[in-house]
């Protein structure tokens, strides 16, 4: 009977234990090389939704370029599926500048995973990494 009681305790705290795992939160250090210049700020979007993918972020931050590579740091983040979109803002003003009839960006920018842009932007799919753990990564503009 003991060895039955101790079982069900040991059961229900390891369930008790899992059950709280989903509210762990999760740092991601993110290195953006090859910045052309010093000027404006580093616009930064990370997000684990497909339809929000280079439209809206879940959690986004600017930063000040002060260097030809950034450092930064976005806390707090739930584990899941992510994707980052970014980029060197250098006029300031907020928006990812473009030009010409097809909208080409005139501003560097970039994705997680650092996929090829020839043909347009990535997919949501082509930009997504797993948050488990403190994490990571490096995308060059």
């Amino acid at each position: 009977m003991i060895k039955l009681t101790v079982l069900l305790v040991l059961t229900f705290s390891s369930l008790f234990l899992f059950a709280q795992e989903p509210n762990t939160t999760h740092a991601l250090q993110i290195t953006v090389n090859n910045l052309e210049n010093i000027k404006g700020k580093l616009q930064v979007c990370l997000t684990d939704k497909k339809e929000d993918f280079l439209k809206q972020c879940e959690y986004s931050t600017a930063v000040a370029v002060t260097n030809n590579t950034i450092s930064l740091e976005i806390a707090n983040i739930k584990t899941g599926v992510y994707s980052i979109s970014l980029f060197h803002d250098e006029n300031n003003n907020g928006v990812l500048d473009t030009k010409g009839f097809f909208g080409i960006p005139s501003e560097p920018y970039g994705f997680s995973n650092n996929p090829s842009t020839i043909f347009g932007p990535p997919s949501f799919e082509k930009c997504t990494f797993l948050i488990n753990k403190n994490k990571q990564i490096s995308i060059e503009l």
